[in-house]
């Protein structure tokens, strides 16, 4: 399957962000749809899944989402494969699966950032 992602591979992380914030809307937009998927996924494992366990199918599919672009902004940043996959790994895992609500909380917030940033990225730079 042929990857529909328009932003090129080397622009970095920061030239990213850097041109997306030109385009406000396009990018306020890109971060609402990106950062809910991890708020949603975060709420239904912690607080809905236990009691309807057909809901884990909803936080598979968002954990899905979020590690394919997780990986892909990890890989840029750490310039090797094998440390974007532990970085994903660990931060979907840690905010699905711990019981220590500080820890879960940072991943969250890291998630939200990752997914809504690139989400605002893609949105804004398609637009041009």
């Amino acid at each position: 399957m042929k990857s529909i992602n328009r932003i090129p591979r080397e622009l970095g992380i920061i030239s990213q962000v850097q041109k997306a914030s030109k385009s406000r809307v396009a990018s306020t937009i890109g971060f609402i749809l990106g950062g809910v998927v991890p708020v949603g996924v975060y709420w239904i494992a912690h607080h809905e899944a236990e009691f309807q366990p057909w809901k884990w199918g909803l936080v598979t599919a968002g954990l899905i989402y979020s590690a394919k672009t997780v990986f892909d902004w990890a890989r840029i940043a750490f310039k090797h494969p094998a440390k974007a996959l532990g970085f994903v790994v660990l931060l979907e895992g840690i905010m699905t699966s711990s019981t220590t609500l500080w820890l879960q909380l940072v991943c969250l917030t890291i998630l939200v950032g990752i997914n809504g940033t690139s989400a605002a990225c893609q949105l804004a730079l398609d637009r041009r």
